[in-house]
């Protein structure tokens, strides 16, 4: 009994130090320019996002050659293709993460967006860091570990859905993302200053972008605050008595009601599956997953077992990012004209042209900036896609549970990226790593796009606000 009693005072010591806090925000004059200011930081920490999630995929055949060609590792020396199977398995158990980042990211539902947000920023310029000095592939993975915990919470992405208006939403977001996309450029600027035509030096472009994100983090930490939807939205739900709060829950539970408003990953998960238009999204985000690692994962080993040298792949890694941030600049004014639906089901036929095209140009040795713009078109289009069925969930869910919803989506399409990741590391031993990709990315992108297509309703031009949180109601012997 004690015990309860002490989580129940520490729990309303933090609840009410979180509303002085949240009450004297809102109270608080923003700082001049002060949504320009948030537009720059949230396009800062966007860039380095996307270097973060491309950049050891941009060297992957560099650290396989070293760490499995090379050397022996586990006492023995692989051929590329057995040790890029094996860092993929390895990979597979990293997602072991995976069963906890959603639930740290659902506490942005309750701590705000902004401390996720800083965490999130550090956690991924630790792990470049890390990445930077790893001696070996333990080492290396534990870098590799520590990114793979914190590029997939994209704070950065719920403040611009949440701070942005309601009409300009797709656009706004858009632009940002494509300059995030487009600061990918950075990578083969990197590559052929750090590393020009020598693989065994891939380790010295982790270091600039460690050093950006460090900055990146301080910046946010004194210049950021959190999003105005939850200091509204939190606000309210902390003025009603703890004592009510609680008092309706224990209704709900008594009556069995599904607490459809209560933060946490399950909660959310629960949410999700309880309409049918955000049961068949989650659906389709799961098959779509599916397709990610051979999408997104190979295309650099692809080049590389083609035959193209290390130049060429960098001349290719130019042309990249400008398509992929071209796309995505005009996909959100696609999105706000034609809808989030349409927008997605044309991205996933784009992708699927763009793969086909990209798998010809490397076999035929084609001219590497030519490669790289298909390569550009079919992951860009693919993340099009991704993102949009992303936003079209977060448009569907009531702000107090927004983060958790992110957090349980993250959960569940775990089922999908195991079953791609297993597909890739046996087909890869036994046909061609491009070949390979095709196989599995192509009919997973088009069942994806077929189930949105006949179960999933438009959300363009959805107001945020009008889903906002719904307050618990006053237990009527209390009322």
């Amino acid at each position: 009994m004690k015990n309860t009693e002490k989580k129940t005072a520490r729990a309303k010591r933090f609840e009410e130090r979180q509303l002085a806090h949240l009450s004297g925000i809102s109270q608080s004059k923003n700082l001049r320019f002060y949504f320009g200011i948030l537009l720059c930081l949230l396009a800062l920490v966007n860039i380095l996002d996307e270097v973060t999630s491309n950049l050891s995929v941009s060297v992957q055949s560099s650290f396989v050659t070293e760490f499995f060609v090379n050397r022996p590792f586990l006492g023995k020396t692989y051929t590329f293709e057995q040790g890029l199977s094996l860092h993929t398995t390895v990979s597979v158990l990293g997602y072991a993460l995976g069963a906890v980042t959603p639930f740290y990211k659902a506490l942005a539902d309750k701590w705000g967006r902004k401390p996720l947000f800083v965490i999130s920023t550090l956690g991924m310029a630790l792990g470049l860091l890390i990445i930077y000095l790893s001696p070996n592939y333990i080492v290396f993975l534990l870098g590799f570990a520590v990114i793979s915990f914190f590029i997939g919470h994209d704070m950065q992405i719920i403040y611009i859905l949440e701070e942005a208006p309601d009409k300009t939403r797709g656009s706004i977001y858009s632009v940002l993302k494509s300059l995030g996309i487009f600061g990918v450029v950075l990578i083969p600027v990197l590559r052929r200053v750090l590393m020009g035509n020598d693989a065994t030096l891939w380790r010295r472009i982790f270091l600039v972008p460690s050093v950006i994100g460090f900055v990146a983090a301080v910046l946010v930490f004194f210049l950021v605050k959190d999003t105005k939807v939850f200091i509204r939205e939190r606000t309210a739900y902390l003025s009603i008595p703890y004592e009510q709060r609680q008092a309706q829950k224990q209704l709900d539970r008594e009556n069995k009601k599904a607490q459809r408003n209560q933060s946490g990953v399950f909660n959310a998960a629960k949410y999700i599956f309880s309409s049918k238009d955000t049961k068949y999204l989650m659906i389709a985000n799961i098959v779509f997953d599916a397709g990610m690692p051979a999408i997104a994962l190979y295309f650099e080993s692809s080049m590389h077992i083609a035959g193209m040298s290390t130049d060429d792949i960098t001349s290719a890694l130019f042309v990249l990012p400008i398509v992929y941030a071209t796309l995505t600049f005009f996909s959100g004014f696609v999105a706000d004209a034609f809808g989030r639906k349409r927008t997605v089901l044309s991205a996933s036929v784009l992708s699927i042209i763009g793969f086909i095209l990209f798998a010809v140009g490397i076999n035929k040795l084609w001219n590497p900036y030519l490669i790289g713009g298909f390569c550009g078109l079919y992951q860009g289009c693919y993340w099009i896609g991704r993102d949009y069925m992303n936003i079209m969930m977060t448009e569907k869910v009531p702000t107090d549970i927004r983060a958790s919803v992110v957090g349980a989506e993250g959960m569940l399409t775990i089922i999908g990226l195991v079953v791609g990741y297993l597909l890739a590391i046996v087909g890869m031993l036994v046909i061609p790593v491009w070949l390979t990709c095709l196989i599995i990315a192509i009919p997973f992108i088009a069942a994806a796009a077929i189930i949105v297509k006949m179960n999933v309703s438009e959300t363009k031009g959805t107001n945020l606000d009008a889903l906002g949180g719904q307050v618990p109601a006053v237990p009527e012997e209390q009322a």
